[in-house]
């Protein structure tokens, strides 16, 4: 079987995500950085891996070591790090049981109600059922709270469907919390089909790919505004009347074929270069992977939140799909009501401190003195910004890190990348002003 000339990548540079203050167009410059002051032969850590591409670009020149708090970026540096122990005849025959799962599952029958509305809205172009879609849609959160709305009977329909075709909530995760709101119904059966083939048929160490084609696909397929899970569209403008984006997202984003997308990520991800070097990567906190660290590890490249933004917040949808359970979805108290949160947020999304203001220093200071003391070097990535200028503000200024990295560092230099703007995920209209200077490196050595 020979691959399709178009899935074949020879190079490091691989986006799996549109990722928030990627690194992508950074790649160059970190890498050099790297080789300059990491030992020949020696390996480097990657200490908040994030969407992986960083890990994956260093993978080309050192044994590398991923980590991050979030399960979905664990799969995704997996993906991209081990060499699977896969055929092009096993994908297919993968694919093939994809196919098969169809044909045999009851759960597109079962959405039939909603999916068929759904689509019919998007051609006659019916806003208040689209906007109602994005704002109501989710069955799950219609059987916490019953509020009516004009999907009410759709949804009951959907769930007698649910019931009386024996899916369990796990083999309908995603139509039942995400459909309408972040993907169409179809694309949400869609991943929920694809999801459990994956589940039910595959062992554990040759998921991996598979699970983060899955997660590609998502985030390429999600309705929203910058393509994250922060929160799905605002439908009606300050007067309550309905946004015409509704329409034009839903026609750009909810008719994207996601299983014909699906297979595309997946010859990708089993196309790319990998080498024979070691790598490994890890789920856990900052603190918790350094202390695991082997002794060859002697450089850390390290990434971390700048901002209020809990990055949990925008892939929380990515991490159910790699965990494939049925969270409890968070609720907040509004106007002395308690109500679910809009973006469906999960109960333990975890809020990490680097984005807290007290808790930053000290998530810092134990950071720089991990590295430190295990006479390792530090690459600390930071996004300047003018605070005279109408900027999203850091929980730490770069004058704090360069203070708290020289009480345990000898050598602390800043090395600018230049003239750059990271994208924001986010509409242009609310952008705010973006220094010239929009990533340095601090380099730490002793």
């Amino acid at each position: 079987m020979t691959l399709p000339a178009q899935y074949i990548n020879t190079s490091y540079n691989f986006r799996t995500l549109n990722y928030l203050g990627s690194k992508l167009r950074l790649l160059d410059f970190i890498e050099e950085q790297m080789c300059r002051i990491t030992p020949a032969n020696a390996g480097v850590c990657d200490l908040f891996a994030g969407s992986g591409c960083v890990s994956y670009r260093l993978s080309s020149r050192f044994p590398v070591v991923s980590c991050d708090i979030q399960y979905y970026s664990k799969v995704i540096c997996d993906a991209l790090l081990l060499k699977p122990q896969l055929t092009k005849e096993d994908v297919a025959s993968f694919l093939a049981k994809i196919e098969k799962s169809f044909s045999n599952s009851l759960l597109p029958k079962s959405f039939e109600p909603l999916i068929t509305l759904e689509e019919k809205a998007i051609q006659v172009k019916n806003l208040e059922i689209l906007a109602s879609i994005i704002e109501n849609g989710s069955i799950e959160v219609f059987r916490m709270n019953h509020k009516d709305s004009i999907l009410t009977t759709y949804q009951e329909h959907v769930i007698r469907n649910l019931a009386n075709a024996g899916i369990s909530m796990q083999k309908s995760l995603l139509g039942r919390y995400y459909g309408g709101v972040y993907f169409s119904y179809k694309q949400a059966v869609v991943l929920d089909i694809i999801l459990s083939t994956i589940q039910d048929s595959l062992l554990d160490n040759n998921k991996s790919i598979f699970l983060a084609a899955l997660l590609s696909t998502a985030s390429d397929i999600v309705d929203t505004v910058g393509k994250h899970f922060a929160q799905p569209i605002k439908v009606r403008d300050s007067k309550g009347s309905i946004k015409t984006l509704v329409y034009n997202k839903a026609i750009k984003d909810k008719t994207i074929d996601a299983l014909e997308l699906y297979k595309t990520w997946l010859w990708k991800y089993f196309s790319l270069p990998r080498n024979n070097l070691k790598h490994q990567s890890m789920q856990g906190d900052y603190l918790s992977c350094l202390s695991n660290l082997s002794e060859d590890i002697r450089t850390v490249y390290a990434d971390p939140p700048y901002t209020r933004d809990h990055y949990s917040r925008f892939y929380h949808v990515l991490e159910t799909i790699a965990l494939g359970d049925t969270p409890k979805i968070s609720t907040i108290v509004k106007n002395g009501q308690i109500i679910i949160s809009n973006g469906l947020y999960r109960v333990d999304r975890h809020q990490s401190p680097f984005c807290i203001k007290s808790l930053a220093p000290n998530a810092f200071d134990e950071l720089f003195h991990a590295v430190a003391t295990s006479n390792r070097s530090l690459i600390l990535s930071y996004s300047p910004y003018d605070e005279t200028k109408k900027t999203h503000p850091r929980v730490v200024t770069m004058n704090q890190l360069l203070t708290w990295a020289k009480e345990h560092f000898y050598h602390v230099e800043v090395i600018s990348a230049g003239h750059f703007t990271h994208n924001k995920l986010n509409s242009k209209i609310h952008h705010l002003h973006s220094s010239d200077e929009a990533e340095v490196l601090i380099v730490c050595s002793n």
